[in-house]
């Protein structure tokens, strides 16, 4: 590696478009190779199968032949007459008459070269052979007949003599009575298959196995003949050379070293294609199987060199290719490298000036060949880093801006008014979802100023696009939302959307919190993966901010709320009261102030404990919400006192709302500890401008009519009501 760093530019691109040259017709030559191969070679065992078709339909048009031959002579009633006779050495002359009559038939119609009468016991009865000592008693040949089906036998080597064995049974009244058996020269056997030798290529051949391992039939060579292809078992080989499978000649079942084809022709269930070696020759051979209904298997062959020779042959003339293709790149590495030197040159000055920070420095040449495009792409490079880090300045300052936000509501708003600007987008909005993510409880919109003042009319549900994001976390960038199956359409006067670019909002816990949505961006372009990133930033720095807007809004929260009853606390309360006269006063409109007391609450509490006491608390503060609207103020006074600020243009609306919650409270019943308990609340009302003229003269007048409401009889609300003067 030192080595080539240390080379010259000319020479690292000789060796890099050698490379580049080379590499490809490598990878070219290899694939066309390996296509070329299993495109034959599919061929290839398609052809052979053919051909193991075609000898299987030879072989059994010849056993067919012979046996239809043979039918006919078993149907002689010489034969019968032979086998029934009790004593047939008194009758020689049947014996005579019937052996002239076969071998009449012999002479005729040569299909057979002897025939052998032999009885159920194995007995030659009748042959038309001198001597008929062949013990055909103890061979397949005999055994299979007697069992009542026909049988022809692989071939044998009997006096030295070639021989295939047809077998069949002789019937009489549906009983087996002997077994005719017919030899024929395994001559024409052997010939049949010879023909078949280089039929479909070089070096071809079809090999006859049986299916103990020992060939019977080789186009090729005889000499392989009744050899096994590996050495056989003891146990095998004795059975055979016991009963005679081979003939009586075959003493010693010779053996080669192709345990593949062993393995293969020995199996229950042959494979139909498969790899080996042959004694025949070298290298690989591609063979199938074709398995007889005799057992025989038919191997059909060819050696892997024979029809990979137009592969071969291309890779060749690629190979020459390749060698002219190396002379001209170098000669034209040398050409190239020398014009390039210069331009490359500056190139390294040019970035030495950037590196330094100098990002306004640009490559002089942007146009022409190869080169000139790289100066030009390495311009936009350089513009973009310029742009990403003055976008990262302008982020910075926006992380600034919003974590300077302690408002919730007015944080959402900037945040969808900043995102818009930086991507350059018509439209932008933020969702924020509740405290358990479950519903949208802020929605902000942010629009440029051909929308006017655009306002959407209905909150959102959450679902099809904005759902995708806001509740599956789903970053989506979309160049028409019209064909995303995701989209459920717009509300009316909605204004139209073409693109979209949706992040959500996630907490560091990795909870989603909501998302921020822009659409159209502007000029009718398409969001980018840039821009994608850049919002991705925004909702990051923008998750923090939300997070720790939210503390400080719960914070002030607790500041103001009561931690018992979770209605406002007594500064609170004093503040919305001044609140509300300040507006009364400016806008005219009335309040009434009701100061509620639990009635005998420190008995109760004596009583029943503090427990039970502060459970009260929490009911009759639950109680007082429920009866009074969003816009009255409910807090807790002190002790057991409550007080609601109500906003109302007529006393006698106070009055109802008064015995709203008297009733509701009277009606309740409280439970605890198995006891059931009823409790009662007396109200005292004060009005403003009405009865007083700022809040402490109307906490006061409210107070009296409270007093006034215990003494009357608790359980009852009063108005407050002047002294009369005497």
């Amino acid at each position: 590696m030192n080595l080539f760093k240390n080379l010259s530019i000319g020479k690292k691109l000789l060796i890099i478009l050698l490379l580049i040259s080379i590499l490809p017709l490598f990878i070219t030559t290899y694939g066309f190779y390996s296509l070329g191969k299993v495109k034959l070679t599919e061929q290839t065992i398609h052809v052979l199968k053919v051909q193991t078709e075609n000898v299987a339909a030879s072989l059994n048009n010849f056993i067919d032949y012979k046996f239809k031959h043979l039918y006919k002579i078993v149907d002689m009633p010489q034969l019968i007459h032979i086998l029934t006779l009790k004593n047939i050495k008194e009758q020689p002359h049947i014996i005579r008459q019937t052996a002239s009559s076969l071998r009449a038939k012999l002479r005729i119609t040569p299909d057979f070269l002897s025939f052998c009468l032999m009885d159920t016991e194995g007995n030659v009865v009748l042959g038309t052979c001198n001597k008929t000592d062949a013990n055909f008693g103890t061979r397949p040949t005999f055994r299979k007949a007697l069992e009542g089906g026909k049988y022809v036998s692989p071939p044998s080597l009997d006096k030295g003599k070639p021989s295939i064995f047809f077998s069949i049974p002789i019937k009489h009244t549906d009983n087996i009575i002997g077994v005719l058996v017919a030899q024929c020269s395994a001559e024409e056997f052997w010939e049949l298959i010879e023909t078949e030798n280089g039929r479909v290529g070089v070096g071809n051949a079809v090999i006859l196995s049986n299916s103990d391992g020992v060939r019977i039939a080789h186009s090729t060579t005889r000499d392989l003949i009744f050899k096994s292809w590996i050495p056989l078992k003891p146990e095998v080989k004795e059975q055979i050379l016991q009963e005679k499978r081979y003939g009586s000649n075959i003493k010693e079942i010779a053996s080669t070293d192709r345990p593949e084809v062993m393995d293969a022709v020995t199996r229950a269930l042959p494979p139909h294609y498969f790899q080996h070696g042959l004694v025949i020759g070298k290298g690989t051979y591609h063979s199938v199987i074709k398995t007889m209904n005799n057992g025989w298997r038919i191997i059909a062959t060819i050696p892997e060199a024979t029809f990979l020779e137009p592969v071969h042959t291309s890779i060749f003339y690629i190979s020459i290719i390749s060698g002219i293709i190396v002379c001209v790149v170098i000669v034209a590495s040398i050409v190239i490298g020398r014009l390039s030197t210069n331009r490359i040159h500056t190139f390294a000055s040019v970035s030495k000036e950037i590196a330094r920070g100098n990002l306004a420095k640009r490559v002089p040449f942007v146009n022409g060949d190869e080169i000139g495009q790289l100066g030009k792409t390495f311009n936009i490079m350089t513009a973009s880093i310029e742009r990403k880090i003055e976008q990262l300045r302008y982020l910075n300052d926006v992380a600034v801006e919003i974590h300077s936000h302690i408002e919730l509501e007015h944080l959402l708003q900037d945040l969808v008014n900043i995102s818009r600007r930086i991507v350059n987008a018509e439209m932008g909005s933020l969702v924020l979802l509740d405290e358990q993510g479950e519903n949208i409880k802020y929605f902000k919109v942010s629009a440029t100023n051909q929308f006017g003042s655009f306002q959407i009319q209905d909150q959102p549900k959450g679902k099809g696009l904005l759902g995708a994001v806001i509740k599956k976390g789903r970053v989506i960038r979309l160049d028409n939302i019209t064909e995303d199956s995701r989209s459920i359409g717009l509300p009316p006067n909605h204004p139209p959307i073409r693109t979209l670019l949706g992040v959500p909002l996630i907490t560091n816990s990795g909870t989603i919190s909501g998302g921020l949505l822009l659409a159209n961006k502007a000029n009718d372009e398409r969001f980018t993966l840039e821009d994608e990133e850049v919002l991705l930033t925004i909702t990051y720095q923008a998750s923090v901010a939300i997070e720790n807007a939210r503390l400080y809004g719960h914070v002030q929260q607790l500041a103001i709320t009561d931690g018992l009853t979770g209605l406002l606390n007594y500064k609170e309360f004093h503040r919305r009261l001044d609140e509300n006269i300040e507006g009364s006063k400016r806008y005219h409109y009335k309040i009434s102030l009701l100061m509620i007391d639990i009635d005998h609450f420190k008995q109760f509490n004596d009583t029943y404990g503090h427990q039970v006491g502060d459970f009260v608390l929490e009911t009759i503060a639950t109680i007082i919400q429920s009866q009074t609207r969003t816009v009255d103020v409910c807090a807790r006074y002190g002790g057991e006192e409550f007080a609601v600020i109500v906003r109302d243009d007529d006393t006698f609306n106070s009055l109802i709302l008064a015995e709203r919650i008297r009733s509701a409270v009277y009606a309740y019943p409280i439970k605890h500890n198995g006891i059931r308990s009823q409790l009662s609340v007396s109200i005292g009302i004060a009005s403003f401008p009405k009865d007083a003229d700022n809040a402490e003269d109307l906490i006061k007048r409210a107070d009296e009519a409270l007093y006034m409401a215990k003494e009357t009889g608790r359980n009852s609300l009063c108005c407050y009501k002047p002294a009369q003067p005497d």
